[in-house]
């Protein structure tokens, strides 16, 4: 049974509602993009997330200001999809551009555009020879909630939907960051993939290096 995508959001939304009452949002600048990040995940296919571990996903990325609301942003990610018999290799390089909507100092909205290349390849498990392997082009676009309690934990949900000849899938993730020095920032995140053919619930572990 998979997670429906507008449940993935919902502990943020609570979680934005019970600080707007209970924790003192002291912050007196914007909130940082500034930062590189690394991360790592594991989770289910075609099922909830625990009942089996068929998908391990790593990430690194960051993003540089060309202006304080404008960004230029980029990730490379592989994800390795393991069920019994085959294992499928998704490699991604997505450099892309976003917008940051300042609403409050502690609460943002960014929109983001991505572009760049897909890699594919499948192997059997039992013989080790690939069966498929091919690149193609990737697009999509996304929106970013972000929240600041105050100036050690934050919280954020992000909406992304990724194009391509071979893969089209729309991606939800919920995530909490909590900063131990104004430079790093340790966080969980759990994430649920829609893609065509099959559905992912996967949770991970980052961190942020701010600069």
């Amino acid at each position: 049974m998979d997670l429906k995508p507008s449940w993935l959001l919902t502990p943020v939304v609570l979680a934005f509602s019970t600080a707007t009452l209970a924790l003192d949002t002291d912050a007196n600048q914007k909130l940082d993009y500034g930062y590189f990040y690394g991360q790592v995940a594991g989770g289910s296919l075609n099922e909830n997330i625990g009942e089996n571990s068929n998908v391990t996903a790593i990430a690194v990325g960051g993003n540089y200001h060309i202006l304080s609301d404008l960004m230029l942003t980029g990730e490379y990610e592989a994800r390795f999809i393991h069920p019994k018999k085959t294992t499928t290799r998704i490699y991604t390089l997505l450099p892309g551009v976003a917008y940051r909507y300042s609403i409050l100092d502690n609460l943002d909205v960014v929109a983001g555009g991505i572009a760049g290349l897909l890699w594919t390849s499948q192997t059997d498990n039992d013989t080790d020879k690939t069966i498929e392997k091919d690149s193609y082009f990737m697009w999509g676009g996304n929106i970013t909630v972000r929240y600041a309690f105050n100036e050690y934990l934050e919280a954020s949900g992000v909406a992304e939907v990724r194009r391509s000849d071979v893969l089209d899938e729309e991606v939800y993730t919920a995530r909490v960051d909590y900063f131990t020095s104004p430079r790093i920032a340790f966080g969980g995140y759990y994430t649920h993939r829609d893609k065509d053919v099959a559905t992912s619930n996967e949770g991970g572990v980052s961190v942020r290096f701010f600069y």
